[in-house]
């Protein structure tokens, strides 16, 4: 799918990948209406992108097929051949790394987010063009996780066991649902990633652990929000991306929220 990739930007900024769930259309209708909408964004500058892997479950094939029909309908879709599940989140981030690096190496820079966020594609850009000519190089950032515990409950879904990784501590990392990364940085992890002694579940951590081992510290983006507790002092209107959309209604609701005035009649 998505054969004509990051080939209509006169004055690339930005690709945005989406990592999104195969059977998940309500999720990505929903953004393709709200902050995904090509009218609200300077499509000069912008691309975005659904990135999605193989359905696991008896209904692999119907899924397959439902994508299929809806990729020739929008254009937006990019598939990659693994299972796609939690679990297997390390696979999706390569996926977006070899798709940036191989293919979409005109755009200065990635920003990839998950299909739950609200993202605000005018502040996401206002804040890459204020960045130095340096950060071009080898800028990663998000909400920045620094010295944290790996977590030992193996009831978690963040369970990290101390024989897959013996640390007290995690390297520093940027939150993997919202990372904003410069495209010559994405081919020196995804060249690193095949040489990590410990591979995790937690894609995240091992682009850390990538970044600790090659001299990048990961920044901090504050108007990238997780945690609402983390960002009630940010007007919603100033934020890049805020976490937490689980159904369509919400996400419609906050976008409206926006007043964002764009002629989307056209």
């Amino acid at each position: 799918m998505k054969q004509e990739l990051c080939s209509t930007s006169v004055q690339p900024t930005v690709l945005i990948v989406i990592r999104s769930t195969p059977n998940q259309r309500v999720k990505r209708d929903a953004i393709r209406t709200t902050w995904g909408n090509p009218c609200t964004y300077d499509t000069q500058r912008v691309e975005l992108l659904f990135l999605v892997g193989r359905h696991i479950g008896l209904k692999s094939a119907a899924v397959d097929l439902g994508l299929q029909l809806e990729y020739r309908r929008f254009r937006d879709i990019v598939q990659y051949d693994s299972g796609d599940s939690y679990r297997l989140l390390p696979n999706k981030q390569k996926a977006a790394f070899y798709l940036i690096t191989k293919h979409c190496s005109n755009f200065p820079f990635v920003f990839m987010t998950d299909e739950d966020f609200l993202v605000n594609i005018s502040n996401l850009v206002d804040y890459i063009l204020q960045l130095h000519t340096n950060d071009y190089m080898s800028f990663v950032g998000g909400h920045l996780y620094g010295n944290s515990a790996p977590i030992r409950d193996n009831t978690s879904k963040y369970y990290v066991s101390l024989e897959s990784y013996p640390n007290r501590t995690l390297p520093p990392f940027v939150a993997g649902g919202a990372t904003l990364v410069a495209t010559s940085l994405a081919g020196k992890i995804l060249s690193e990633l095949p040489k990590l002694k410990t591979q995790l579940h937690l894609e995240d951590v091992n682009v850390g652990m990538i970044l600790k081992k090659i001299g990048v510290m990961p920044r901090n983006i504050r108007t990238i929000c997780i945690l609402e507790e983390q960002c009630d002092s940010i007007p919603l209107h100033q934020r890049i991306a805020v976490h937490g959309y689980n159904t369509s209604a919400k996400l419609k609701n906050d976008w409206q929220k926006l007043n964002v005035n764009f002629d989307c009649s056209k």
